[in-house]
């Protein structure tokens, strides 16, 4: 066999390894972190006419779990959420019910916060919330200039 032809059979083999080793480890963990550390649930912000209108993306939070708080300017929603994993009393699924291992782990979970700049007076006692498929609804009233 040829010196070069040795040499391309090398290069395929190389290749043929790199994608091997490529798709062992193609598993993406970039997003494993402890899990006592606060996340920040993604949100979106309105401003209305009559209110304001916080939407968080909390699915998989237990409401109980919630905590909103507010300060002058400020609103903050803090709470937990336990980490998701594969329900261990499945009868329609064969095999051991308990994980072995975790291939990828993006779902954030542990304690959470996050705070919101209100700008505008709004009246306290007429906040309002609702719970909409995973989606916490916080209504902020703006205060009527008297």
């Amino acid at each position: 066999m040829s010196r070069k032809i040795r040499t391309i059979r090398l290069r395929q083999l190389e290749g043929q390894l790199g994608e091997v080793a490529y798709q062992i480890t193609k598993i993406h963990f970039s997003n494993f972190r402890e899990p006592d550390l606060t996340w920040r649930p993604t949100a979106n912000v309105f401003e209305c006419s009559s209110c304001f209108r916080i939407c968080l993306e909390l699915a998989g939070v237990d409401p109980e779990q919630i905590e909103i708080g507010i300060v002058p300017g400020r609103l903050r929603v803090r709470g937990q959420r336990v980490a998701p994993e594969p329900n261990q009393s499945a009868e329609s699924v064969p095999g051991p019910r308990k994980s072995v291992r975790v291939l990828a782990m993006e779902i954030d979970y542990g304690r959470f916060e996050r705070e919101f700049d209100i700008p505008i007076k709004f009246d306290v006692n007429k906040i309002s919330t609702e719970w909409t498929n995973g989606l916490l609804w916080i209504f902020l009233p703006i205060k009527a200039h008297a």
